[in-house]
């Protein structure tokens, strides 16, 4: 089953925009949010799966979830003896499709009723890259995006193959509203016993900060790294694809991303937040507090509860009519040469990772260049025997 799906549902006030988020270790509960035109209307609700068939569930409603006014974030309202009575009322039954798409009616004791209907977001839809013939052609394609389009913010792929999604949605994970109640929350403890720190989660930048840490060590989140420079999202591109180059022997061209500035600041959010009722996707500036490698990755971030992101994207700038996303495919085989080049430039993996780990990284790259490195200085002991 697609653990996200976009639809409709009928509801006294019309029919309405909805999503369904599952969690592939949670199939037996779901997240239903439904919208309309403003932010205000969105609302949701956390309901059980009562699995009947492989294909048929009982619906039942355990939690009501309304939309912050202000910052967007999900909440879970204090109902009165009354309202949740109310709530209670509600069920539904759910049906799977052969094609995994889902349909199913609702109804309540006092004899509203409606449907509701969902289908995952297809695959066909991808940004129309730029065919480069080699490195010094991507070169150009970088200084045109940034005289011509203005973008302003690059991303590497090592397989063209590759889709924008971020690493907690690749993981099956499409509830963000448990992320943060759950994963975020052990994750800050950690954190802050590990750094002597203590993040304020009302706080803005400690939220940043808390989520840009989490990404950068390895935790599945809802952000996707870019780079204010493409040619350190080149070479993040690059290395992928030489270090992986003997798992993939069908992989033919890299992929770098760059989103346009306009987009970047329309989308840039006053309050930082992350589980959200309605579709989105934000740019974020994180403070590079305690995270060395950020700074050293001219790093900005964007976040979405969106799990094929570049879809959402692709039909986002349709319907503006406005340009927001564009990419560039790179031969696989320059990856040598365009790794030297960069190196040349003073990026590689030890200055991208600072440490031994980053260092060790830049000698195995190294190793594969046509010319070799600068040899260091040969230290000598007292009898001017060389230290081997």
């Amino acid at each position: 089953m697609a653990n996200q799906q976009f639809g409709t549902i009928e509801t006294p006030d019309g029919p309405l925009r909805s999503i369904i988020c599952m969690d592939e270790d949670r199939p037996n509960e779901a997240v239903m949010h439904w919208w309309g035109n403003e932010a205000t209307t969105a609302s949701g609700a956390l309901v059980e799966l009562h699995w009947t068939s492989e294909y048929e569930a009982q619906v039942i409603p355990r939690l009501s979830l309304s939309s912050d006014s202000a910052s967007g974030e999900i909440t879970v309202p204090q109902l009165s003896a009354e309202l949740q009575a109310y709530f209670n009322g509600y069920s539904a039954k759910l049906r799977r499709l052969k094609n995994r798409s889902l349909k199913g009616e609702w109804s309540h004791e006092h004899g509203a009723h409606g449907k509701f209907s969902y289908s995952p977001l297809t695959n066909e839809t991808r940004v129309n890259a730029t065919q480069c013939a080699d490195w010094r052609e991507f070169k150009q394609w970088a200084d045109d995006t940034r005289g011509l389009l203005d973008a302003v913010m690059y991303r590497g792929h090592g397989s063209h193959r590759f889709r924008l999604s971020t690493t907690l949605h690749r993981s099956g994970r499409t509830r963000l509203e448990r992320y943060c109640s759950e994963t975020l929350q052990r994750f800050r403890g950690y954190a802050e016993a590990v750094l002597s720190l203590r993040f304020n989660m009302r706080d803005s930048e400690d939220y940043a900060t808390l989520l840009g840490l989490a990404q950068h060590h390895g935790l599945p989140t809802p952000l996707l790294d870019w780079s204010t420079s493409p040619y350190v999202a080149a070479f993040f591109a690059f290395s992928d694809a030489l270090e992986m180059e003997a798992s993939r022997p069908d992989v033919s061209h890299v992929r770098i991303y760059a989103l346009t500035r306009s987009f970047v600041e329309a989308s840039a959010p006053k309050v930082v937040t992350i589980p959200t009722l309605m579709p989105y996707v934000c740019a974020l500036s994180i403070s590079p507090r305690n995270n060395p490698r950020l700074y050293a990755q001219q790093g900005r971030f964007l976040v979405t509860n969106v799990a094929d992101l570049e879809r959402y994207l692709c039909v986002l700038e349709k319907a503006q009519g406005t340009r927001i996303l564009v990419a560039a495919d790179v031969p696989v085989e320059c990856a040598r040469s365009a790794l030297e080049d960069l190196a040349f430039m003073g990026l590689n993996a030890a200055t991208m990772f600072p440490g031994l780990d980053g260092v060790c990284r830049m000698m195995k790259h190294e190793m594969s260049f046509r010319r070799p490195p600068i040899p260091m200085p040969v230290k000598r002991t007292g009898d001017g025997a060389s230290m081997l």
